[in-house]
């Protein structure tokens, strides 16, 4: 393989191509999946070449983040790929740093993401990322047949307690959710801003927005919202508690949720969530229970790098708000 070439672009019919030929899951979802992803960061990739052809990509999704008082950009780095007749070359680490370089150059303050098993050694090893170990994860049982499966058991019986109040399915959200989101997060020093704007084009503007639930309470400042999804995953019938935020009517609005989701059969729901998260409690009122390490689904790190002034809350744990909404693969 001759020398190789490093550049920062933005989404082509090039990239779109080799996304596909790397079995990515993004890429299999096809066109508007990455322009959905992407469209926010007009220069969202670091690409390698050799011989004109593309054997390497890193991609990065660009939010809005708070930062305390202050409002700032965050990257996250979603997909990294290194074509098979280039690996060995240490182009993971070159791709990621050659991104890094860019973002000297623009308005950034942090660099974040999830790194699963194989990536986070290099992530928070030679590319400097603060490591803040798994993800937070919660769960509440809603019924006996998840459960009296691994035990290798058979039935089928409702855990959770509750009533279904029938709430209205949500097909976008207006000013309204901004107050509430402003009053839940006064105490978020680093999390993704979950304005009208992101709800709208994380939820109902996706490819697979026909997945989502969302419910709420749009009385302004004591309201709530509530978005979940639900997947055949891990051996059952889960839901995901997508986020979770809102004033005293939140409670109810979840547990009906819960309720309705137990009735139509979802065994488990899993949730994100801090326990210094404005939500945190109310989670545990409804039911939500944390997940110990060694009973977790899968691994899910993070951690980030702080790129600016601002991003330097990033560092530390305690200042982090966290849920499903900041994952890209759900």
């Amino acid at each position: 393989m001759r020398g190789l070439n490093f550049s920062i672009e933005g989404l082509s019919p090039e990239l779109i191509t080799a996304y596909a030929q790397t079995g990515m899951e993004r890429g299999k979802q096809g066109v508007a999946a990455l322009e959905w992803s992407f469209g926010g960061n007009d220069k969202a990739f670091a690409v390698a070449r050799s011989d004109n052809k593309i054997v390497g990509i890193s991609a990065y999704i660009k939010s809005q983040m708070l930062f305390g008082s202050r409002r700032g950009n965050a990257y996250q780095a979603v997909d990294s790929f290194v074509f098979p007749e280039a690996r060995g070359r240490g182009l993971f680490n070159r791709l990621a740093t050659t991104y890094a370089h860019h973002l000297r150059d623009q308005d950034a303050d942090l660099i974040w993401g999830f790194p699963n098993d194989n990536a986070a050694p290099a992530w928070f090893g030679k590319l400097g990322w603060t490591k803040h170990g798994q993800v937070p994860f919660l769960f509440k049982p809603l019924r006996s047949g998840y459960f009296l499966r691994k035990l290798h058991l058979t039935g089928d019986f409702k855990i959770a307690r509750g009533t279904d109040q029938n709430l209205a399915r949500l097909n976008h959200v207006g000013p309204w959710v901004d107050q509430l989101w402003e009053q839940s997060a006064a105490n978020v020093h680093c999390g993704t801003t979950r304005n009208e704007a992101f709800l709208n084009h994380r939820l109902f503007d996706a490819p697979h927005a026909a997945k989502y639930r969302v419910v709420g309470d749009d009385h302004t400042g004591d309201g709530a919202f509530v978005a979940t999804r639900t997947a055949e995953k891990h051996g059952g019938k889960v839901a995901y508690v997508m986020e979770a935020f809102g004033g005293s009517t939140l409670q109810g609005v979840l547990t009906s949720e819960m309720s309705r989701l137990r009735d139509n059969g979802t065994e488990l729901a899993l949730a994100w969530s801090y326990p210094w998260s404005e939500n945190y409690k109310t989670l545990r009122k409804c039911g939500f229970l944390p997940l110990p390490e060694k009973l977790r689904p899968i691994n899910i790190w993070f951690g980030g790098k702080a790129v600016s002034p601002t991003g330097q809350s990033s560092k530390y744990l305690q200042n982090w708000y966290l849920s499903y909404l900041d994952s890209d693969t759900i």
